[in-house]
């Protein structure tokens, strides 16, 4: 019972803390390992997609949301998703942080594709697996090809992954606060 409840009492200081596993905070977050990628541009969907050799020599960061998860013969996974806006300053249902969850618009920019590696555990398998609604924040090149919807095609150098129901978008500003 002492272990289970030393366990509760961790967990919940972690997320008030807001160093938790999904990044509940009032501003995005990046991980240790992504600080090298977060000030890469977010640039404007259609700016990529009309000039995708403006973009293809440094990494850009984008916002999408998983339509479709394809499994490769290489092991890799193809990633169809939509594209949306960050949005900077984090819905959150209570005035304490760690009820925020990172934002991006309801509104899609357009389609984008991108094959990714996934790495090991909850992002390749249970509950919490990459799936269709799942977010990722993908820092990649355009390559300037094209997927089968016309949206542009990232090579992947990093990503990050919420699942379904661990962030929120736009629509949701009725029921929460910022």
């Amino acid at each position: 019972m002492r272990t289970v409840l030393v366990a509760i009492v961790a967990a919940l200081g972690l997320a008030g803390c807001g160093a938790n596993t999904w990044g509940y905070a009032r501003y995005y977050e990046p991980l240790d390992d992504e600080e090298s990628f977060s000030n890469a541009p977010e640039p404007i969907y259609l700016d990529v997609q009309r000039d995708p050799a403006a973009y293809s020599t440094s990494p850009i960061g984008w916002f999408g949301v998983v339509r479709e998860v394809i499994p490769q013969d290489d092991g890799t996974v193809l990633v169809r998703m939509n594209q949306r806006a960050h949005v900077d300053r984090h819905l959150c249902f209570e005035r304490s942080e760690d009820t925020c969850r990172v934002t991006v618009s309801e509104r899609s920019g357009g389609p984008f594709s991108a094959r990714v590696q996934l790495r090991g555990g909850t992002d390749s398998e249970g509950t919490n697996q990459v799936q269709r609604e799942s977010l990722l924040r993908i820092y990649g090149r355009v390559t300037g090809d094209y997927d089968e919807d016309g949206g542009p095609f990232l090579s992947v150098e990093y990503y990050r992954h919420w699942p379904r129901g661990q962030w929120v978008d736009t629509s949701q500003q009725a029921v929460m606060r910022r």
